[in-house]
């Protein structure tokens, strides 16, 4: 697999955290995708943005297989609305990494492989990334105190 560049804000990020998460370039279709990075369908996952009226969005991290779960009130971000808070097109967003520092929400299905796969914010760009990264890596309570300093 080809490692690629993620774009500036992700890259930045993961520079500010000491991450040396891999993005890999897998041009695939999506019917081919587990099969072109050798894992099952659960373990590619999507970032979701979820929009509330009176709550700031949030992230729900879920396999690109299935739907977020959404509470009362609440529903997925157009494409248009995640591009303009994001910075991202919906299916190539990454859960950390965005402009502004969102609460997250990892779905638990997800927390028993040893290796998942989440978007890297551009086209065919696939971050291998294990569980125990994703949960640290979007844990809103340390990095807004880490960015505030």
């Amino acid at each position: 697999m080809k490692t690629i560049t993620p774009p500036l804000g992700l890259l930045e990020f993961l520079d500010r955290v000491n991450s040396n998460a891999k993005i890999y370039e897998i041009k695939s279709t999506a019917d081919q995708l587990s099969l072109a990075l050798g894992c099952r369908d659960e373990d590619i996952l999507t970032a979701s943005l979820i929009l509330h009226p009176h709550r700031a969005p949030r992230i729900a991290v879920h396999p690109w297989n299935q739907d977020p779960d959404i509470q009362d009130n609440e529903r997925r971000a157009s494409s248009m609305q995640s591009y303009l808070l994001t910075g991202y097109p919906n299916q190539w967003m990454p859960p950390f990494g965005l402009p502004h520092l969102l609460q997250t929400q990892i779905s638990t299905l997800v927390l028993e492989s040893p290796c998942l796969y989440i978007p890297a914010g551009i086209q065919y760009g696939w971050m291998a990334i294990t569980p125990e990264e994703l949960i640290s890596l979007t844990d809103y309570a340390h990095w807004s105190r880490v960015f505030a300093a």
